[in-house]
């Protein structure tokens, strides 16, 4: 595990993007590059940031775009809200073809993952963090480490307190997610971490055990993982 430590939140985001970048230069001479990308808060400003350095890319083309969770609407379980978020952050902004968006949903998981193993796996993975420590979809209580890409009961997440509260009448009662098993079959992972609301969840991945109470643990065993935080994440760890 690799850890760098940022000021703010700014400076954590243009340390993520050199590292970002970093790994897809050093996969440019590849016919493919694959890539899992996160939605939520945290990259928000990595996307606006980013966006620009890969319009420029010579190699933009052999980058593939994954998402590794998704919660469907009700009204049409081929998409959900993850897919929705990226397209707003990232896809319509960048120069970026359709056909090298891959869209993982609850109705297509299985050959979804039969295809990204197919077409080489996943060479990059960013990752946000709850403060359950879940990653993806991966949530405390209802994760195995050796789980695979799977649906997970909506009703089986009722407490957990890193799960916004969903509109049941806009979405699906399940959801699918990659699971550790498949995240961690990735060649890179970068997860980013920023404010106090994560500060505990960091000490536990940095000095706790690997339990799955507290599923990022598991990362921690990747050999190239690298975590990237900002002061008040790493207030308590003070890895």
């Amino acid at each position: 595990m690799k850890i760098l430590k940022e000021k703010d939140y700014e400076s954590m985001t243009n340390k993520t993007i050199e590292v970002f970048i970093d790994v897809l230069e050093k996969n440019k001479h590849k016919e493919r590059i694959n890539v899992s990308v996160t939605g939520g808060n945290s990259p928000k400003l990595f996307y606006a940031k980013i966006i620009s350095i890969l319009n420029q890319l010579t190699y933009l083309d052999k980058i593939h775009f994954y998402n590794f969770d998704e919660v469907p609407f009700r009204n049409d379980l081929s998409t959900g809200i993850t897919s929705k978020d990226l397209e707003e952050l990232l896809f319509s902004k960048a120069k970026i073809k359709q056909e090298n968006i891959h869209r993982l949903n609850v109705l297509n998981y299985k050959e979804h993952m039969d295809k990204l193993y197919k077409d080489g796996g996943l060479d990059l993975v960013l990752l946000g963090i709850g403060i359950d420590g879940h990653f993806c979809g991966n949530m405390s209580g209802v994760t195995k480490f050796g789980d695979k890409t799977r649906l997970i009961n909506n009703s089986d997440l009722e407490g957990n307190i890193s799960v916004p509260k969903l509109d049941m009448k806009l979405f699906h009662d399940q959801f699918v997610t990659m699971g550790p098993r498949d995240i961690m079959a990735a060649r890179n992972i970068i997860m980013i971490a920023n404010g106090k609301g994560k500060a505990e969840v960091i000490d536990q991945i940095i000095n706790g055990p690997i339990i799955e109470k507290v599923p990022s643990t598991i990362l921690t065993l990747h050999p190239f993982f690298t975590l990237i935080l900002d002061e008040e994440a790493n207030s308590i760890a003070n890895a």
